[in-house]
């Protein structure tokens, strides 16, 4: 997608907090110089992500507003395209939908990842329904929003960690959501991908936006940078196939799977991070100070190819300061200088 000047900068935040707290975040973040928010949608670990969406949306005005992601299996084709088409209604046009396979939210409750094939017959149906028009549901029900007035345009985003997945959602979606690391050359093959998908779907590469999501910590003290990603990386290698690693990293990775506990998924330091080494923090997450996170994150959203990156701190808790200090402290000293 062509486009002058740095990427913009969005903030993805697990909505582990009261929702009166949610909102003056994306407040916040609005103020600093955020142009999007991102909320995760786990539904044993957060709360309903389209009461906090709404919510932000009352609390700002320019920010564009994403499901950070959701899932089809959690939520019914009809369910979703309602929740986004009210959404865009109230916000005034700034609604994102973000969506993938499935990770926590059906871990935690006993369900697999939906499958590829399936994913894109749901965006479809719900592209269908936000469009105004009918679709027949799997169960061979067919049904319409009968209360949409206009069609709701909302830009779909698919969030990949896998190569399969991402050549093939760059196929059907209007971007890609690249989860799949900070260092440049795990970039650099992300983004090869999502050309070979485009290619393959007989798509221009430019049609498809792809978004760079990446752990950040950002600390004067390097060490306490580290721990504020060492649990989002341990997560980022609990869904990586350990075959595409080799040597030490490895077995890292099956070490990670073998002791990774799903309900602590939202935790800020769970056992399981502790398996993370420092030379995987450094692939997978950008951590350190203010200067450091700087140099990264300029490179990443002055790269041409991206269109968008996304940063996702530390997951705070009722009663702690971290997600506050994160937004300020990005915004001060950070954005400026992107």
């Amino acid at each position: 997608m062509d486009r002058t000047g740095a990427a913009p900068i969005g903030l993805a935040l697990w909505g582990t907090e009261p929702v009166r707290t949610m909102a003056d975040y994306a407040q916040l973040a609005e103020q600093v110089g955020f142009e999007s928010i991102w909320l995760v949608d786990t539904q044993l670990i957060c709360p309903e992500l389209y009461v906090m969406l709404a919510a932000c949306a009352m609390a700002t005005e320019r920010l564009k507003l994403a499901s950070g992601v959701t899932v089809p299996v959690t939520r019914h084709e009809s369910v979703t395209a309602s929740g986004l088409a009210t959404l865009q209604e109230l916000s005034g046009g700034r609604a994102l939908a973000g969506i993938s396979t499935g990770h926590s939210a059906l871990r935690d409750i006993g369900e697999q990842p939906a499958r590829i094939a399936d994913l894109a017959e749901y965006v479809a149906r719900v592209r269908q329904l936000l469009a105004g028009e009918s679709t027949v549901f799997g169960s061979g029900s067919e049904g319409a929003l009968t209360w949409l007035p206009e069609p709701a345009s909302v830009p779909f985003h698919i969030a990949a960690s896998g190569p399969r997945l991402t050549r093939a959602a760059a196929g059907m979606a209007d971007g890609v959501i690249l989860l799949q690391g900070a260092a440049p050359d795990l970039v650099d093959d992300a983004i090869d991908l999502v050309r070979q998908g485009a290619a393959d779907a007989g798509r221009l590469e430019s049609d498809v936006e792809r978004t760079v999501w990446v752990y950040v910590g950002l600390h004067d003290d390097q060490e306490r940078a580290y721990d504020q990603v060492r649990a989002r990386v341990s997560a980022v290698l609990r869904m990586l196939d350990p075959g595409r690693l080799e040597g030490d990293d490895r077995a890292v990775a099956e070490a990670v799977r073998r002791e990774y506990d799903m309900f602590a998924h939202a935790d800020s330091m769970p056992k399981h991070a502790a398996l993370v080494p420092e030379r995987l923090l450094d692939r997978y997450a950008i951590a350190g100070t203010p200067a450091q996170v700087t140099a990264r994150i300029s490179a990443l959203a002055n790269d041409d190819r991206i269109d968008r990156v996304v940063v996702s701190p530390q997951i705070g808790a009722p009663g702690q300061p971290i997600t506050r200090d994160f937004i300020t402290g990005f915004g001060e000293q950070v954005l400026p200088f992107v």
